[in-house]
């Protein structure tokens, strides 16, 4: 079971429905994916905690892959990626930043 494919299904499913429910306009989603890009030094850290993730056992090595691909190697496929795989990734990467500050 890959969490980081369901979720970034999931949320693909989720916004589709918002957008066919009217609960958001494509216009919305357009501005909330811009501000979901990352500048350089976000984008490395995140490659750096998630092969600490893999590392460590927090996620598996398909989950880890599954992020790289859809990160890419360079900041540019990322911020090229739709809304759906940057929130996902985002909200993930998040719940990553945090475990580590409990642990630190």
């Amino acid at each position: 079971m890959n969490r980081i494919q369901n979720s970034i299904n999931s949320t693909k499913a989720h916004i589709k429905k918002s957008l066919a429910d009217g609960k958001i306009t494509q216009s919305k989603l357009g501005a909330l994916s811009k501000s979901l890009d990352m500048e350089l030094l976000e984008y490395v850290r995140f490659q750096e905690i998630k092969s600490l993730a893999v590392a460590d056992g927090t996620i598996s090595l398909e989950e880890g892959m599954t992020i790289y691909a859809a990160m890419g190697e360079t900041l540019d496929t990322f911020n090229g990626q739709p809304a759906h795989v940057k929130v996902t990734l985002t909200k993930f990467f998040a719940e990553l930043l945090e475990k580590k500050l409990k642990t630190a």
